[in-house]
């Protein structure tokens, strides 16, 4: 006798949510602990980022923290999941960034295809439709974190939705 099985996996709009709040503590600690961003912009970052993700465009956000010279110091990246299902959510932590006058906090989106193909006009709409802050264009920033080294951060997940962290310092 055999057997066979499907699995699915589902999550809602609350399930993306609670999950890029965990990044947004995260977010928040090293962005007061550098003392590049403010709260507010922390905030608007944040929206910006979870707009993306509930309608499945945003597939990673890399954090990029560097000196007054362009010097890379710190990273982290997260990878979006949409099928995290199992996984164990984590708190946010390990975020105790090193104060750093001058310098520059980044933050870089990762957006799938079905987002860069949209035509010009529609991705205004997009953004003005739905309050966006930024027009989160393309952008020429090396992303590559050579020189650095990485290690394994939390993962936060939801249901079958999840986002996995990894460190670079």
């Amino acid at each position: 006798m055999s057997s066979t099985g499907t699995q699915s996996t589902t999550y809602t709009v609350a399930d993306v949510r609670k999950v890029v709040e965990n990044f947004a503590a995260d977010f928040s600690m090293m962005a007061l602990a550098t003392g590049l961003r403010s709260r507010e912009n922390v905030a608007e970052v944040v929206l910006d980022l979870e707009v993306f993700a509930e309608y499945s465009y945003l597939v990673e956000v890399t954090l990029i923290l560097k000196d007054k010279d362009g010097n890379k110091m710190r990273a982290t990246v997260y990878t979006v999941s949409e099928s995290a299902t199992g996984w164990k959510s984590e708190r946010p932590g390990n975020n105790l960034w090193p104060r750093t006058p001058d310098g520059t906090l980044l933050v870089l989106a990762t957006l799938t295809n079905a987002w860069w193909s949209k035509t010009d006009s529609e991705k205004k709409t997009f953004i003005k439709n739905r309050g966006l802050h930024w027009s989160w264009a393309q952008t020429k920033e090396d992303t590559s974190l050579l020189g650095l080294s990485s290690s394994a951060g939390q993962r936060y997940a939801s249901n079958g939705y999840g986002w996995e962290r990894k460190n670079y310092s």
